[in-house]
């Protein structure tokens, strides 16, 4: 029976150790090499998983730079060989960088089918790890495990999501406009954004938010900005209306044109996978979700964009 203990490293990251799995064999990276051994028993200095697995993430990152998504992917398939095979030697912040990456990788290749297999996986990993953290761990490895966990969640969640239906949104509260539903925009395309009040990034979207509506409302642009209570959730009538002045200072402030509603709960972050703030949505004019991810610069949001305009 396998005991798992956790510990900090001198960086401060979550670390997951199990003593039966500290010994790696050579095979392992034999496979993950391509016939190239790292370890040897004459060695007692030699490159270790966490090593390994960081160091094909960071030359997959080169690789994808310069456009060489199947290479990239290679290389990432080994280190998750690698991670997988010592899954208790790798920190699980890279663990979850890994699985990141790698599902994004495949959806460059329009193998979706991979990315959502994958991060299931993945997940129930991440949520394992965060279980046992939750129950032994220090208040920081708690919170580091919990964040991880939701990234890799969410990010399934996301790319779950393309190419079907999007959820509907049941929204009562609203700071702007009348209040609509997605089945009333049909035929529009509909650009969800979730956000906060204490949320930097959020605050410096906004202004590109508008500037968009502003120029692509005329073709048929919807954006509906959705937010919920979180310095008042569950918290007294009052305190709850002072947090909606403050949402709509906010948007005064930025002289938000577009709709902006308030849901009741987390419920609609969890259906969108959109735990981490901002997380735009991108809704095709027949209801299916093409995009979903931090938006901003994300190249991959760009060309959805760009493509939604062509099918004007």
């Amino acid at each position: 029976m396998q005991v798992f203990t956790a510990k900090s490293m001198t960086s401060g990251v979550l670390k997951v150790t199990d003593a039966p799995c500290r010994a790696l064999p050579e095979r392992i990276y034999s496979r993950a090499l391509s016939g190239e051994p790292i370890m040897s028993s004459q060695t007692t200095v030699a490159e270790t998983p966490q090593a390994f697995v960081s160091r094909g993430i960071d030359h997959a990152d080169r690789l994808r730079s310069r456009g060489e998504p199947v290479a990239a992917a290679s290389e990432l398939e080994k280190s998750l060989q690698v991670a997988r095979a010592t899954p208790y030697e790798i920190e699980f912040a890279t663990r979850i960088r890994l699985g990141i990456t790698l599902a994004d990788v495949y959806l460059a290749l329009n193998r979706l089918e991979d990315a959502v297999g994958f991060l299931a996986d993945e997940t129930a990993f991440a949520e394992k790890i965060s279980q046992i953290m939750q129950a032994t761990g220090t208040s920081t490895q708690k919170r580091s495990a919990m964040s991880g966990y939701l990234q890799i969640r969410d990010r399934g969640t996301q790319i779950g999501l393309l190419g079907k239906s999007a959820p509907e949104i049941d929204l009562k509260v609203w700071l702007t406009c009348d209040p609509v539903t997605l089945a009333d925009l049909g035929g529009r395309i509909v650009l969800l954004e979730f956000w906060a009040t204490w949320c930097k990034p959020c605050q410096e979207m906004f202004p590109k938010l508008t500037a968009l509506y502003d120029q692509e409302s005329k073709n048929g642009l919807e954006i509906i900005a959705i937010t919920r209570h979180y310095m008042a959730y569950k918290g007294t009538l009052e305190a709850r209306n002072d947090e909606l002045d403050l949402m709509r200072k906010t948007l005064d402030q930025h002289g938000v044109k577009f709709r902006v509603a308030v849901a009741e709960d987390e419920g609609l972050q969890r259906l969108y996978g959109a735990n981490g703030l901002p997380t735009l949505v991108l809704v095709d004019r027949q209801g299916l979700v093409r995009y979903a991810g931090p938006g901003g610069e994300d190249p991959v949001f760009k060309s959805a964009w760009q493509e939604q305009l062509r099918d004007n």
